[in-house]
C-alpha cells in the first residue's frame, strides 16, 4: 500500500511556471488593452468634471494657450487628458495656441493633434492657421514668459515653420495674456512658473494635465489659487476626462492594463503558492 502511494506522488507532477511562459502571458495581458481598450469604469473626481465644465462653458472662439515643457516620455502618462482636451475644443469651436517651452513640445504636440483626429486632415473641423497654431520654442525660462503674456508678437515673431505672426488668422486676435481664457499646461512640470506667473502677475487661470506623481508635489498650488488652477491625475485622469467625452482612448488602454495585469499577478501568486505546498507534500 506504501509502495503505491509513493508511485502516485511520483507519477503526478504540476507543469513548471517557466520565466518565459510567464512573461510571455503577461505581454499579452498587457497587450490586449492596449489595442483594444475596455472602458473600465472610473470614478470621477471633482477637479476633472470642473475642468471639463469650465471648457464646455466657453464661448465659440475663446482662445486657450497650451504648451508645457519635459521629457517625451513622461508625458506620454499626461497625455490622454490632453488628447481628450483637444477633442473638446474642438468641438466646442475654441481656438487653440500652441506655445513650446521645450524643445520636445512640438512633437509632443503633433503626437497628441494627430491621436485627437481634429485636423482638417484627419477629418476634424479644425484648419491650422485658422483654429491652432504652432509657435517655435520659447527659451528663456520665466522671463521669456513674462514678456509673451505682456506682448506676444514682441517675443514670438514667427510660428514653427516660420510664417509672420501678421500673416496668420488666428494670431491677428492675439495680443497679450488677456487673449486667452486658459493656460492649459501639457506637462505639469511648469505648475510652480505657472502659477507665479500665469496665474499670480496676469490672473490668467491654469489647467494643468500633471503626472500621478506631480498631482501629489503639485496640489498645494489648488489652495493658494482657489478658482484658478485645476490638475487632472496621470493616466487616471486621462480616463475619467475620456469618459466624459465618450469615448476610450489611452487613459482607458493604461487603466485597463493596469487592472488585467494586477489579476494576473494574483493567479500567478496563487498557481505558485501552490506549486510550493504541492512540492513539499510530495518530498514529505
Amino acid at each position: 500500500m506504501v509502495e503505491k502511494t509513493q508511485e502516485t506522488k511520483k507519477s503526478f507532477q504540476l507543469p513548471e511556471l517557466r520565466s518565459e511562459y510567464i512573461w510571455a502571458v503577461t505581454f499579452i495581458v498587457f497587450l490586449i488593452p492596449t489595442m483594444i481598450p475596455l472602458g473600465t469604469q472610473v470614478e470621477m473626481t471633482p477637479m476633472t468634471q470642473e475642468i471639463y465644465n469650465n471648457i464646455q462653458a466657453l464661448k465659440p472662439g475663446s482662445i486657450v494657450l497650451t504648451g508645457g515643457a519635459g521629457v517625451f516620455s513622461f508625458m506620454l502618462e499626461n497625455s490622454p487628458a490632453f488628447i481628450a482636451f483637444l477633442k473638446q475644443a474642438a468641438r466646442q469651436h475654441l481656438r487653440v495656441v500652441q506655445l513650446p517651452l521645450g524643445i520636445e513640445n512640438v512633437p509632443f504636440f503633433k503626437y497628441c493633434l494627430e491621436a485627437a483626429g481634429v485636423d482638417e486632415s484627419a477629418g476634424g473641423p479644425w484648419k491650422y492657421g485658422r483654429d491652432y497654431v504652432v509657435l517655435p520654442y520659447l527659451p528663456g525660462g520665466d522671463p521669456s514668459r513674462v514678456s509673451f503674456l505682456t506682448d506676444v508678437k514682441r517675443t514670438v515673431n514667427t510660428d514653427v515653420y516660420g510664417t509672420p505672426l501678421s500673416q496668420i488668422q488666428l494670431m491677428n486676435d492675439v495680443k497679450d495674456a488677456k487673449s486667452f481664457a486658459y493656460w492649459a499646461d501639457a506637462s505639469g512640470t511648469d505648475i510652480p512658473s505657472l502659477a507665479r506667473i500665469s496665474v499670480g502677475m496676469f490672473n490668467l487661470p491654469v489647467i494643468g494635465f500633471v503626472h500621478a506623481y506631480y498631482y501629489g508635489v503639485w496640489s498645494p498650488y489648488l489652495t493658494m489659487y482657489p478658482g484658478k488652477m485645476w490638475f487632472t491625475n496621470g493616466i487616471i485622469g486621462g480616463a475619467q476626462y475620456e469618459s466624459l467625452m465618450n469615448y476610450s482612448g489611452l487613459g482607458h488602454s493604461g487603466i485597463d492594463a493596469y487592472q488585467l495585469t494586477s489579476i494576473y499577478y494574483f493567479v500567478l501568486f496563487a498557481l505558485g503558492n501552490i506549486t510550493m505546498y504541492a512540492r513539499k507534500e510530495w518530498k514529505e
